[in-house]
């Protein structure tokens, strides 16, 4: 079990999902023999080699090494924790993720977390419906031009002009003080007293990848404080590393490409016009945890910036954050506004079909960056040319190997004459499965295997017996592996290795699961049998050599010396397979 989610019901969950299911919503797969493929999603490739098993419930890449189960595909394509993954596959099947009982180390912190997710859904509520209280907010709202569906999918609210109506709200509702102040609610005063941190705004709730209001930003209505404010960062919001509307832009499946603003109100204006892929960043330059965000969502990204130099600042951080991200199949471009405008001004001035016609002619990245390297200099003559080759070197080295480096090497070689001797960053393999694919298996290890591959072939277990006292490497979980398959009938691959997951042979069962065994169900089946009588007579013959070396050290009482004959009579008889145990 991992964390206070039992582990029973892991196991349910893994019977009522399918795999398929959950990695075709995210990358398009096709049907190959018994399986389906795919590129893989997690390395630059233009082969596919990311295969899905359906009978296995398992997901693994030959060429990056990625493998798993359907939770742990969850876990590294959405980048969520444990617990979360377990929230979404449970909501996609309609069950309700149940916490087993008992006092653990996380409870209290656990218990805090529900705590700051009760506080922020009940101040959205609130400030909602501050907002249909307002005349004049309203009409600042529909000054601006913004209708009521775009206010309802942004959960548009209003934080009153008063110094502690929230905090009063809260705290009367049964929140504690202490709350308040982590989730970014609630400030102290001068005085000490507890106030509201935002007062006459315009709200806009922010949300995680699952959906819950983790902070919010607002919008002044005044000129009295900065235009606009967020929530500070508390346990549960780390604003370096969330998108303002990534999960909207999600909830209808994977979009084809994402919008990238800087602000709330285009986000919502671009999406009032007919581009609801509209994201931003909150408050903070564009980072490699965003870019990975972005591109496990889509595989194009449009920064959308002002044109003046601080966009184009904005714009270069951005470059720099993509570079060690890009690959053959993402794609990054850059949409430079007319100076003084934004999305939101320039959406509702040019309408649709305008913004459409821009966006059209976005910079792809290799453009900005060697256009934004050259601007200063002269390419006319060599020792501009060379000096490009000395600007760009450092940036390209930060790219992965592949097929787009190589590219960028070309092009640089055609804008300066020379591709510079910079070289990619190598694209490790997966550790996981290193070397391990390629040493020979010894018997424990192949009939673990197996039982990996095809936990149904239990059955043919159990007429070989496991438990003569000797000692080989492995052979007692693999006692435990058979016990745990014949316990629970029609049980898969996926279910196996979530068992033993946060177990130390987890990692071992995971290498085995991306082993090629040769043959199928009914030629393991006799390989199976034939692997299992094989460690039982080694587990004699262990038996027999730690009796005789008490013999030779001391003599054996007349107990050991009964079992040492019985054991040598079944080595000399060949019975290696027999259930008799010495009486």
């Amino acid at each position: 079990m991992s964390g206070l989610i039992p582990e029973s019901f892991i196991q349910s969950l893994l019977e009522r999902v399918d795999i398929v299911d959950v990695v075709g919503q995210r990358v398009p797969l096709k049907p190959s023999g018994h399986e389906h493929k795919a590129c893989c999603p997690f390395h630059d490739e233009n082969t596919p080699s990311f295969y899905v098993s359906p009978q296995k419930q398992f997901y693994h890449c030959f060429g990056c090494g990625a493998h798993g189960t359907a939770i742990g595909f969850v876990m590294q394509y959405d980048g969520l924790e444990f617990p979360a993954a377990i929230e979404a596959l449970a909501g996609m099947v309609g069950m309700e993720v149940p916490r087993a009982p008992g006092a653990r180390p996380d409870d209290r912190q656990r218990r805090e977390r529900e705590a700051l997710f009760g506080a922020l859904d009940a101040a959205q509520n609130f400030f909602r419906a501050r907002l249909g209280q307002s005349k004049s907010a309203s009409e600042y709202l529909a000054k601006r031009g913004f209708d009521a569906r775009t206010m309802d999918e942004f959960g548009i609210g209003l934080a009153p002009d008063a110094w502690a109506e929230l905090t009063d709200h809260l705290l009367e509702q049964g929140f504690k003080a202490e709350a308040l102040e982590q989730a970014g609610l609630s400030s102290r005063a001068r005085n000490n007293n507890l106030i509201d941190r935002f007062r006459n705004r315009i709200m806009f709730p922010i949300h995680d990848r699952r959906g819950r209001v983790i902070a919010f930003g607002g919008r002044d209505l005044s000129d009295d404080g900065p235009k606009y404010l967020n929530s500070a960062e508390s346990p549960v919001f780390h604003k370096g590393r969330e998108l303002y509307r990534l999960f909207q832009a999600r909830r209808g499946g994977l979009p084809e490409r994402l919008l990238v603003v800087e602000g709330y109100m285009d986000a919502a204006a671009l999406f009032q016009f007919g581009f609801e892929e509209a994201v931003a960043t909150l408050g903070t330059a564009v980072s490699a945890d965003h870019l990975e965000l972005m591109f496990r969502a889509t595989s194009v990204v449009v920064f959308c910036f002002d044109g003046d130099a601080a966009g184009r600042r904005a714009a270069w951080k951005g470059l720099e954050a993509a570079l060690p991200a890009m690959r053959a199949d993402r794609e990054v471009r850059f949409l430079f506004l007319p100076e003084g405008e934004d999305p939101d001004s320039l959406v509702r001035g040019e309408g649709a079909r305008g913004f459409a016609e821009r966006l059209s002619k976005a910079v792809p990245l290799s453009g900005f960056l060697f256009d934004q390297l050259a601007r200063p200099l002269d390419l006319s003559a060599p020792d501009g040319r060379a000096r490009l080759v000395a600007l760009a070197e450092p940036l390209l080295a930060r790219l992965p190997a592949g097929p787009f480096a190589d590219l960028m090497a070309e092009e640089l070689k055609r804008r300066a004459g020379h591709s510079g001797s910079w070289k990619p960053v190598a694209v490790k393999r997966s550790p996981s499965i290193s070397g391990s694919s390629e040493r020979p298996l010894t018997p424990v290890q192949y009939a673990v295997a197996i039982l990996v591959h095809y936990p149904e072939l239990v059955e043919a277990a159990k007429e070989i017996a496991l438990d003569v006292p000797g000692e080989i490497k492995g052979v007692r979980f693999l006692a435990r592996l058979i016990e745990f398959c014949t316990e629970k009938p029609q049980i898969t691959t996926a279910q196996v290795l979530e068992h033993w997951r946060d177990a130390p042979e987890g990692r071992f069962l995971s290498g085995l699961a991306t082993r090629d065994l040769a043959g199928g169900i009914e030629q393991l089946r006799p390989a199976l049998v034939e692997a299992l009588e094989r460690i039982h007579a080694q587990l004699i013959r262990s038996r027999i050599g730690q009796l005789q070396h008490c013999q030779s050290a001391g003599g054996l009482g007349e107990e050991q010396a009964a079992e040492l004959r019985h054991w040598l009579s079944k080595r000399t008889t060949g019975e290696a397979g027999s259930n008799e145990k010495p009486k």
